[in-house]
């Protein structure tokens, strides 16, 4: 069954308009907190998936005589190509995979549109059959999404090799689950619209749960953030609360770099420094509590305080 006299099926149009509300429902939490990085990422991925989504469904269509099959087929490909080279971006962003940086930046360039690009472009002015092009233009990048599932496999291993201790593999393994529909597409180019639209739409299902659940997870701790501020606000005239806030940040963070701080222990203390047990710290950062338990002793050494409410008083005071 198609829809408004295009090429468009209603399952697929079906998924554009469930993603067109929900982008437009988490773009209006992202205006009101524009600093939220994790939104901004998956709003990107969001974006893509609704152009690609409608190109899908759009073209190619004969109807469509103003503009050459070539052009359908290049807008296609190439909405395609983008979301699946931000794909490797997204993970290597919102997830810190170190292991991603190379893929994200730079091979998505050099294996998936270099490659095609040349080859389709190469044997379709030479020889005109646009379907041979495609396929021979997507056996680099069929071969290269091989290469990228390993690379995530390995940099989310890593990431979460802690969480996998502990038994707490949900979040990897729906990481998995979410890539897999991904590399599939790539061998099978010739699928029909719909396998295609629930294949795709599948795997981003299962990112949007992983983005619902942190997001759920950094809603808490803004909660106990502001909890722990609401405490101190009888002492505070209400017109000068964000300044104090600003301020108290500023100090907080200038005293974390005096005292030389790692990345990791800046982000132990940030948490730590909202009233939340260890545990939660630790299930925050994919590590153990125990390792939290460390990081905080050598942090105690370095600052030379005994005690978190040392710690915290010791940050707050200007150096």
């Amino acid at each position: 069954m198609r829809v408004f006299g295009t090429d468009i099926h209603i399952v697929t149009f079906c998924f554009i308009v469930i993603e067109v509300v929900f982008f437009l429902y988490q773009l209006y939490y992202y205006l009101c907190w524009p600093k939220d990085q994790n939104r901004k990422y998956y709003l990107i991925l969001l974006f893509l998936l609704i152009v690609k989504n409608l190109a899908m469904g759009l073209f190619p269509d004969p109807q469509y005589t103003n503009i050459p099959m070539v052009i359908q087929y290049a807008f296609t490909y190439a909405a395609g190509f983008i979301m699946a080279s931000y794909f490797p971006y997204y993970f290597y962003r919102s997830y810190n995979l170190e292991g991603l940086r190379f893929h994200a930046t730079y091979g998505v360039v050099l294996f998936l549109y270099l490659p095609f690009t040349l080859i389709f472009t190469t044997e379709y002015l030479v020889t005109g059959n646009i379907d041979n092009a495609i396929a021979h233009g997507l056996i680099i990048p069929a071969a290269y999404s091989l290469v990228l599932a390993y690379a995530m496999f390995r940099s989310v291993r890593k990431a979460f090799t802690n969480a996998i201790e502990n038994h707490r593999y949900y979040e990897e393994i729906g990481m998995y689950c979410s890539v897999v529909p991904f590399v599939a597409i790539a061998f099978f180019p010739g699928i029909d619209q719909v396998t295609e639209a629930v294949i795709t739409n599948a795997g981003f299902t299962i990112l949007t749960v992983l983005f619902i659940r942190r997001s759920i997870i950094q809603a808490r701790l803004d909660r106990a953030k502001l909890q722990a501020f609401e405490a101190n606000e009888t002492e505070t005239p209400f017109n000068g609360i964000v300044d104090v806030m600003e301020q108290n940040i500023k100090v907080f963070e200038a005293n974390m770099s005096l005292f030389k701080l790692t990345t990791r222990q800046r982000e132990v203390v940030r948490l730590v420094r909202t009233g939340i047990p260890y545990k939660s710290v630790a299930e925050q950062l994919y590590v153990s509590e125990k390792t939290v338990q460390k990081h905080m002793e050598h942090i105690y050494q370095k600052v030379g305080v005994t005690n978190k409410t040392e710690l915290m008083n010791k940050f707050m005071q200007n150096q």
